[in-house]
C-alpha cells in the first residue's frame, strides 16, 4: 500500500459516513466527517462541495463560499466551483462576487448551458 493510500481510503470512508448523516438530516455529524475527509485528502473536491452544500442548507452562505474557495485552491480548473460560488454569493445578495465567479465559470466552460442560464439571472 502506498504512503497516502490509506489516508485516501479513510477519507472516502469519512465521506461516505457524512453522506449517511446527511440522509438522516444530522448536519452537525456530517460536517465533522466531511472535515475529516478533507483533512485526510485535501484534494477531495467533492467533500468540499458537499460541505458547502451543508453550510448553504443552514443559510451559512459565507461558510459555503469559503469551503469552495479552499477547493478552488486545490483544483483551480474545476469550473463548477466558480458556478457554486456564484450561486451562493447570489443567495447572500453579493452580486459583485456572484458576477465575478459566474464570468469565471463561463470562461472556463463556455459551452455549459447551465452557466449561460445562470448568468442571465445573476446579471
Amino acid at each position: 500500500m502506498k504512503e497516502h493510500e490509506y489516508d485516501y481510503l479513510e477519507s472516502e470512508d469519512s465521506y461516505e459516513m457524512a453522506i449517511e448523516w446527511i440522509a438522516r438530516a444530522d448536519f452537525d455529524k456530517a460536517e465533522v466527517f466531511l472535515k475529516k475527509a478533507i483533512s485526510l485528502n485535501p484534494h477531495f473536491i467533492y467533500a468540499y462541495i458537499t460541505l458547502a452544500e451543508i453550510h448553504a442548507r443552514r443559510g451559512r452562505f459565507s461558510d459555503a463560499i469559503g469551503a469552495l474557495k479552499r477547493a478552488s485552491r486545490e483544483d483551480p480548473s474545476f469550473h463548477r466551483l466558480h458556478y457554486l460560488i456564484a450561486k451562493y454569493a447570489y443567495k447572500m445578495n453579493n452580486g459583485q462576487l456572484a458576477r465575478k465567479h459566474m464570468r469565471a465559470a463561463r470562461e472556463s466552460a463556455p459551452d455549459e448551458e447551465l452557466y449561460r442560464r445562470a448568468a442571465r439571472v445573476i446579471d
